[in-house]
């Protein structure tokens, strides 16, 4: 279990380094492209080791039990998750490095960031929550709470960067909340399954449909237990 604590605590701690002036002293020294891939290296590297870690721990005491209805409420969050992250992976995201310029256009905080300003971490985390409610143990929680963690307040501090240093990235926030739906309750953004997308929306159901067939074969387990 000491080894998964390690591994979980480096990969949440490697994810705030870009919220830090650190990040920008190893830009200016090495460069844009060559940080992206150093970090994304280290980031892969991170997971891998707490994917080992959580593979070889026992499940350490049981936290909670998760009653049998549930289970559609898995299945619907991880849909919500997959959605969220193939709606942001599939849109020009002004949060991935180097694409400031997405903020220009005039619906930069239409279709999927009328949600969310963030949905591949809210997707990340949502899914990581989704299975915290069927891995009530130790192991689970490190594990997939780590993951959980470093999305939401990796995504959290990296808007206090960009809003200090991408011009447009306030008036984005303005027209658009951290929660999901929260700007949509207040009337900050309206949807518009126009510009979401409904390929989009499709795909995320066809990738949430494939994980559940495929979970048993990839993980060893069956998705909905």
């Amino acid at each position: 279990m000491n080894g998964l604590l390690a591994a979980s605590s480096a990969f949440f701690l490697l994810h705030l380094f870009p919220s830090t002036p650190l990040r920008r002293r190893s830009v200016a020294m090495a460069g844009e492209g060559v940080y992206s891939a150093v970090f994304s290296i280290l980031s892969l590297a991170a997971l891998y080791w707490a994917v080992v870690e959580f593979n070889a721990a026992s499940p350490g005491e049981k936290l909670w039990s998760m009653p049998a209805l549930w289970i559609w409420l898995k299945a619907g969050l991880i849909l919500f998750a997959s959605i969220l992250l193939v709606g942001g992976l599939l849109t020009p995201n002004p949060s991935s490095p180097g694409a400031e310029k997405v903020l220009e256009k005039r619906d930069a905080a239409g279709g999927i960031f009328a949600i969310t300003r963030h949905p591949v971490m809210w997707g990340f985390a949502i899914w990581a929550v989704a299975h915290l409610l069927s891995q009530g143990t130790v192991r689970g929680l490190l594990f997939f709470g780590a993951l959980a963690a470093t999305a939401l307040i990796g995504s959290w501090l990296q808007q206090r960067r960009k809003r200090a240093t991408v011009p447009g990235w306030a008036d984005f926030e303005a027209r658009t909340s951290f929660v999901p739906f929260a700007a949509m309750a207040d009337g900050r953004a309206h949807l518009s399954f126009a510009q979401l997308g409904w390929w989009r929306v499709a795909i995320g159901v066809a990738v949430w449909a494939a994980m559940l067939h495929f979970h048993a074969w990839i993980a060893g387990v069956p998705a909905l237990r």
